[in-house]
């Protein structure tokens, strides 16, 4: 007894093989979707946990800044990177200055050769789930600045 397919006919076994084939196919399918929602969930219950520090473009009155050190450790890593997850409570942040509008820092030579040269150190305390976006703000016409949180958001 088989089933015709119009082409010739198909065992019952060869039926009962594909079928079983298929549920095994989607099986393995269910098992590992559920396992990237698993995955999905425990990371996402990581990120609730912490904060971010974000050194991305500023806004026009201030100048970007790239973290240098936190809570004594050197920063490693590409100079694109500009985020970093940290673990809610106080942190100690060095930071180096990118201010390249020599006009908010004067028109001497001496000033335009320094600008944003060094480094500002800052503690901050931050809290779990949020986004804490740092910059660094010319404070005088001679080169000084100071890291600046501009602004702080919900993750």
């Amino acid at each position: 007894m088989g089933y015709h397919s119009g082409q010739g006919a198909v065992s019952g076994a060869a039926v009962s093989f594909v079928i079983g084939r298929r549920k095994a196919m989607f099986r393995k399918l269910f098992i590992v979707a559920m396992a990237l929602t698993v995955s999905a969930c425990a990371s996402e219950e990581a990120i609730r946990g912490q904060a971010i520090l974000d050194f991305s473009a500023p806004p026009g009155a201030l100048s970007s800044a790239r973290l240098v050190m936190l809570n004594g450790n050197n920063i490693t890593g590409p100079a694109s990177r500009t985020s970093w997850w940290v673990d809610p409570g106080k942190h100690e942040i060095v930071v180096a200055a990118a201010i390249a509008d020599v006009a908010r820092l004067g028109s001497a030579p001496t000033n335009r050769r320094s600008a944003g040269r060094g480094q500002g150190s800052v503690t901050i305390e931050v809290e779990a789930g949020k986004r804490y976006n740092i910059a660094a703000r010319a404070t005088d016409a001679t080169g000084g600045w100071e890291p600046v949180i501009w602004r702080v958001e919900d993750i």
